[in-house]
């Protein structure tokens, strides 16, 4: 191996990562855009308790999708990693083995999820909401949407992985064609079912047909852009990563594509298969600690809307469908910061401690960390249009009212949303996987304790609300970027240890 102590080691640029991270936005943002999508076109199509419904409703389907998160996590690290071990190879065997063995477990773990969700629906629902007096209209309509949804979720984890792994290979575009095409079914088959006065056909039932209409269609051409070839001429394969050149120049990889790159080595015989064991076994050290870590953030999204839903009404439910559809929106803009550090630093944390290493990962962070204050400008620009964009969702002026109230609590959290997840992304582009699960395990038990005080509260019938849960989960998110920050300086400090006892002449500004 070649000796890295005195070899320069190209890292990306603030430019660089602002880049790449826009485009990669679309690997989170398929979900939460389809159920805003779905928020607005049953609001203004359907009224106020179709719309309620997709409060308890749309929380099962999206948190329960979350759980996913361990296969787009790991697909991520280990193609970056196998473009490591591919570097100098034509044809990037090994990537496209890693590539094809995600997708084949994805598909997998997605029809698990569906036939959960498919058969459970009703007792999750009703965990969720805690409440007997509910409309009867509410409950139904969201048994529905969950129902409809949970056939979709095959689609959702291969859509998903498929996301991971061209950021992993920093193919930036692909998925961007992919959420955009979602997006246009979901919207145009929206506006045909919703308005319905069918049950199974129209309102939120008609919202769920369209987004698993939607999620199919991409998964079909995502996997047709996959497997065929451009008939202009032969796949282009991405330059070697992080490969031991003098120049950052390295990172002109904004034109390479995915397309075609599982020609001939993808079939759909492949999904009735075994998954090749020996990489299949590479997802492990991902699976509990990253499924730890989306259990302790669901946790907090789950306790919020069960408060909610079993303690402030259908108005305030329907209030908070919006603020959730919008929140989850605009997260991926964020959490894109936490894709591309995962997208960037494996290559660089698998090299031999060295000065060299030492500042390649310090000046990485320090890229996704300028790029994260950027982000949380915009955030914040966007979130105070909120009043004027809430009758885009509903007719209901007390409900515009409650959205209204939560915008300065959604401010607070958005103007540092992009420090959190540049930070999360970099103690997970350093397999620092233990922290991370340990910490969501201890936020898994307080956070909802915490909420459900506020419903304890609400039944005794103290002055709590809407905003009481919110500032609740402000103060969650602020503690968060705290131990988040901390441990990326903590693990900065270990990294300049360990190149100082590599290299005797290491420079003074590792100290």
């Amino acid at each position: 191996m070649t000796d890295d102590s005195s070899t320069y080691i190209p890292f990306p640029d603030a430019k660089k990562v602002l880049k790449f991270a826009i485009p990669a936005i679309g690997v989170y943002l398929c979900a939460p855009l389809l159920s805003l999508i779905d928020t607005s076109a049953v609001g203004l199509l359907s009224g106020t308790a179709q719309q309620a419904a997709l409060n308890p409703a749309v929380a099962v389907t999206d948190y329960s999708a979350r759980l996913l998160t361990f296969l787009y996590t790991g697909t991520t690290n280990m193609v970056a990693m196998a473009q490591e071990t591919d570097r100098g190879s034509t044809d990037k065997p090994e990537t496209a083995k890693t590539f094809r063995v995600a997708l084949q477990i994805s598909v997998s773990v997605g029809v698990g999820l569906g036939a959960f969700l498919f058969v459970f629906a009703r007792p999750l629902l009703r965990k969720l909401i805690g409440n007997d007096a509910l409309d009867p209209e509410v409950f139904g309509a969201a048994m529905r949407y969950v129902r409809i949804r949970s056939l979709a979720m095959p689609a959702a984890a291969a859509i998903g992985t498929a996301q991971a792994a061209c950021l992993g290979m920093q193919d930036i575009h692909s998925p961007l064609y992919v959420i955009a095409v979602a997006a246009i079914v979901n919207l145009v088959t929206d506006l045909v079912l919703v308005g319905s006065p069918q049950p199974w056909i129209g309102g939120a039932a008609g919202a769920a047909w369209a987004t698993m209409f939607s999620q199919y269609f991409a998964m079909g051409l995502f996997f047709k852009w996959l497997c065929h070839k451009p008939v202009s001429g032969p796949v282009s394969v991405p330059p070697a990563r992080f490969a031991l050149l003098p120049t950052p120049s390295l990172f002109k990889s904004e034109s390479f594509s995915t397309r075609g790159f599982l020609a001939d080595r993808l079939h759909w015989r492949d999904f009735f298969r075994q998954p090749d064991p020996a990489t299949a076994k590479g997802f492990t050290p991902y699976v509990l600690p990253v499924l730890t870590t989306q259990v302790g953030r669901c946790s907090a999204y789950v306790a919020l809307g069960h408060t909610v839903s079993s303690s402030f009404g259908t108005v305030s439910m329907a209030a908070n469908q919006i603020i959730t559809s919008i929140f989850y929106s605009l997260i991926p803009v964020a959490d894109s910061l936490s894709m591309t550090a995962q997208s960037f630093l494996p290559g660089i944390v698998a090299r031999k401690p060295s000065v060299e290493k030492a500042k390649a990962i310090q000046g990485t962070t320090m890229s996704l960390l300028k790029v994260a204050g950027l982000c949380g400008l915009f955030l914040a620009g966007v979130v105070a249009c909120i009043p004027l964009a809430s009758q885009l969702f509903t007719s209901d002026p007390a409900v515009i009212s409650l959205v209204r109230r939560i915008v300065p609590v959604l401010f607070a959290i958005f103007s540092l949303h992009g420090v959190f997840c540049g930070s999360e992304g970099i103690l997970l582009g350093q397999r620092d996987l233990g922290f991370l699960g340990r910490m969501y395990a201890v936020y898994f038990a307080v956070v909802p304790y915490l909420m459900l005080q506020v419903k304890k509260a609400a039944k005794a019938g103290a002055a709590v609300d809407l905003a009481t849960v919110w500032n609740i989960f402000l103060g969650y998110q602020l503690f968060r970027i705290s131990a988040w920050v901390g441990r990326v300086a903590w693990l900065q400090r270990r990294t300049n240890r360990e190149a100082i006892n590599a290299t005797d002449d290491a420079p003074s500004v590792l100290l």
